[in-house]
């Protein structure tokens, strides 16, 4: 039963949100993520009945990484409105960065077959990521097959489809469809995007022929971590297991240092020390934000290698971990996933793939070789033969107490990468030579060879 809010009422309410937002916006920007997540919730819970108002609370509070939160909130007002599909899809993305896969489905299906618009909301991928298939009987394959060519839906939309119905293929083993599937996908994202080769490789010269500068001196009063490398090399699965550390705060994926860069490069500021020191403390301030203090906070955005340069020069107390994974492995799993974010628009092409890969390769090698910038590697196939040992490794780069207890991985914060659903799972093998499966139906990969940790 929907709860009726008054006109005059509802425009009160609107109105009261708004001024909430204002008020979570600065919290916020100020790195008060909990003061503006609770804002937020207060005005979500008066706001309770008026659907839109109670949506864009949540998903405030959820882009804040207060996910507990926002399910609540959530769940408040579904109980009011179980039929409302824009929340169904929201609470069930909030369940399935928490790791709360069952829940997640059971509302992108009700989402689904409640008929939400599929061109804006792509919950047929997001529902594959779920679970691991074995039988390709499960209903599921059926509803992405009937969706697959699906002409009312944008070529993005359609994409994301075929991902999933890749992703499910190459769950039960059925690489040949898979690659097809996944071929198919990027096919029709490629043609969306423009991602240009001449443009990165100018980048990535750019920022080699930069001429470095004195580091900061200021101490941070704490160790921030960067977890860098090619995208879907072990990044998530590395940065979980150390956020799991009593003293360490993982962070996710932020986007500040290359905001920061951005902003520092435009305005010809890079080698300006009061710039650099109010970039640092912008920085920090939503390293740090406004929950538990820590030691140890990890950032671990992997396309922060572009600018490890300037992260030695804002934080020459930081710690580089630098992921390197079989270019072949490395190349598939990038291959057979779609990318929401502008940055990944090279991830659609093996040659593009290739391209990106080798930068990153010459990047890292300019950083350590040329600027001296200390790091340390962590090769994925080691990890998951051993991870103890290089998770070991890891924290004692690190200078992680090694006496200190780990807190349970089912206490741990939302993850809203890619890999959420396997960097909850045991860290097992299986993607270890993974590319040889599909050497007769995407040939491409054995051409690039093994990569930067051959």
């Amino acid at each position: 039963m929907n709860r009726s809010v008054p006109t005059g009422h509802a425009s009160a309410i609107s109105a009261g949100v708004q001024q909430a937002r204002a008020v979570a916006m600065q919290l916020r920007q100020q790195g008060r993520l909990d003061a503006a997540a609770n804002v937020m919730h207060a005005a979500g819970l008066k706001a309770l009945g008026q659907l839109d108002a109670v949506f864009d609370c949540a998903l405030f509070i959820k882009e804040s990484g207060r996910h507990a939160l926002a399910a609540e909130l959530c769940d408040r007002q579904l109980a009011l409105s179980p039929g409302h599909l824009r929340l169904l899809a929201l609470a069930g993305s909030i369940d399935h960065e928490m790791g709360r896969f069952d829940a997640a489905r059971s509302r992108y299906l009700a989402a689904i077959h409640g008929g939400i618009d599929l061109n804006q909301w792509f919950l047929l991928h997001a529902l594959s990521t779920t679970q691991r298939y074995t039988d390709a009987d499960h209903p599921d394959f059926a509803l992405f097959e009937a969706h697959a060519s699906d002409a009312r839906l944008s070529p993005r939309a359609r994409a994301a489809v075929c991902f999933a119905l890749g992703k499910a293929r190459d769950d039960i083993g059925d690489t040949r469809r898979a690659a097809e599937m996944f071929r198919a996908a990027n096919g029709l994202v490629k043609r969306e995007v423009h991602w240009s080769r001449d443009v990165w490789e100018r980048f990535v010269t750019a920022q080699i022929q930069e001429a470095p500068a004195a580091s900061l001196t200021q101490p941070s009063g704490c160790v921030p971590i960067f977890v860098v490398g090619m995208v879907r090399s072990g990044t998530t699965l590395l940065a979980d297991r150390l956020g799991r550390h009593a003293d360490v705060r993982n962070r996710g994926e932020m986007p500040f240092i290359a905001y920061l860069a951005g902003q520092l490069k435009s305005q010809g500021l890079l080698h300006d020390v009061r710039a650099c020191a109010q970039a640092r403390d912008i920085y920090l301030a939503h390293l740090r934000q406004d929950d538990a203090p820590a030691r140890w906070y990890i950032d671990k955005h992997p396309l922060n290698f572009r600018y490890v340069g300037l992260i030695h020069r804002l934080f020459p107390e930081a710690r580089v971990l630098y992921c390197r994974r079989d270019r072949r492995d490395n190349a598939l799993s990038i291959y057979s996933q779609y990318f929401a974010h502008a940055d990944n628009d090279y991830a659609y092409d093996f040659e593009d793939i290739a391209s990106y890969a080798a930068s990153c390769d010459r990047l890292m090698a300019h950083w350590v070789q040329s600027r001296g910038l200390p790091l340390h590697v962590v090769d994925y196939e080691q990890m998951v033969a051993d991870p103890e040992t290089t998770l070991a490794a890891a924290g004692a780069y690190l200078g992680l107490p090694g006496e200190q207890p780990a807190t349970d991985a089912r206490d741990q914060g939302a993850i809203a990468t890619a890999s959420m659903w396997q960097a909850r799972q045991p860290i097992y093998h299986r993607s270890v030579g993974r590319w040889r499966s599909y050497g007769e139906w995407l040939p491409e990969l054995e051409k690039l060879g093994a990569g930067g940790n051959a």
